[in-house]
């Protein structure tokens, strides 16, 4: 809280950082006035202003002989300079105020939201995903591969981003840490191999390394994408506690469902798909806890999709912040106090040495 002026033509607001002591030299003078009154120190008040009567104790010299050489125009030099002390006096102790105040220029800056992000894919190797239940060109592909080469050409377009590749199975690893080096990124994504860390689906393990990857980065706009099916679940950490620790980190997870839906699916089916049924509800409940989205990859254009949509919908997740500048002036009234200060010495030491 604090009194500004707007500076219009240079965007910088006049601030007192602890305006509450303005008042201060106000409150005491106040005092002194009415102090002075009560023990006869003929002070008058007069509108709009006041003004002071030196008391004639005041010019008594310090010696009876030199009293006698006193005379009228001594006695208003001696009256002036005590009203130039008075002045001088409370013009020190009203700039010191003002010093403690915390007299400073603010000016906002704003600050546009980060133009990259830091995306983190977590990509399932375990030995479900060799599952042939997509279609390509006519002929069936299992679903790693469906996976890879879609990935890749969206890493493709990604300029300026972060990437990170998780991959897990049994056990997790960080293939590629945060890099804007897209061509380490696919070359690694392109080594990825059904079964290189596994048979089973550590997703909790899995979530849980994701998060702490995508936690050591200061950038505000951080996403994670889960491609898996969500089956052949194993590993130490509850999926449950690891989509917990993603919202406390306060990252959206997307959920990208890969495989069939139901045992029913056949090689006739439109979408081409299988045996094996990927489990949806579970990567709903993931996306929806956490503030993402849940996408299923039916075919190779949805899939497409689905990471088309995480991109532009994780695009805009920001707001530009505010950002003071401050810049403190509390030196200025300090130096004045202080050279007034030495202005009034040297009036009281010249006064001594004419008496």
């Amino acid at each position: 809280m604090g009194a500004q002026v707007t500076v219009a033509q240079y965007d910088w607001q006049f601030h007192f950082a602890s305006w509450q002591w303005l008042w201060v030299p106000a409150v005491l003078l106040l005092l002194y006035i009415i102090t002075c009154n009560l023990a006869g120190g003929k002070i008058t008040w007069r509108m709009p202003g006041f003004r002071f009567v030196i008391n004639q104790q005041y010019l008594h010299p310090r010696y009876q002989l030199i009293k006698k050489l006193v005379d009228t125009k001594i006695a208003g030099a001696m009256g002036y300079f005590r009203w130039m002390r008075f002045v001088l006096i409370w013009l020190v102790i009203g700039l010191c105020f003002i010093a403690m105040a915390q007299p400073e220029w603010v000016r906002k800056h704003r600050q546009e939201p980060s133009k990259y992000r830091d995306i983190v894919f977590v990509v399932d190797t375990s030995i479900s995903m060799i599952q042939r239940d997509y279609l390509l060109n006519g002929k069936r592909v299992d679903r790693m591969t469906l996976l890879k080469g879609v990935l890749s050409r969206f890493i493709d377009q990604l300029q300026g981003d972060n990437v990170s590749i998780v991959v897990y199975a049994d056990s997790v690893y960080t293939l590629v840490p945060l890099t804007r080096d897209h061509n380490l990124a696919r070359t690694m994504l392109s080594r990825v191999n059904i079964g290189m860390a596994g048979r089973s689906a550590a997703l909790g393990n899995a979530l849980a390394q994701a998060v702490h990857e995508a936690v050591q980065s200061k950038n505000s706009n951080r996403v994670l994408v889960l491609l898996t099916d969500a089956t052949r679940l194993t590993g130490d950490i509850n999926p449950d506690v690891a989509m917990e620790l993603a919202r406390q980190a306060g990252l959206h997870v997307y959920t990208v469902a890969i495989g069939a839906r139901t045992v029913e699916a056949s090689e006739k089916n439109i979408s081409g798909l299988i045996y094996d049924p990927a489990d949806t509800e579970r990567l709903k409940k993931i996306a929806e806890y956490t503030g993402g989205k849940f996408y299923w990859a039916g075919d190779t254009r949805s899939l497409s999709k689905a990471i088309g949509d995480i991109e532009l919908a994780e695009r805009s997740q920001d707001k530009p912040k505010i950002k003071y500048i401050r810049q403190p002036l509390y030196q200025w009234p300090l130096l004045a106090a202080i050279l007034l200060f030495s202005v009034l010495q040297l009036l009281v030491l010249r006064q001594r040495a004419a008496i």
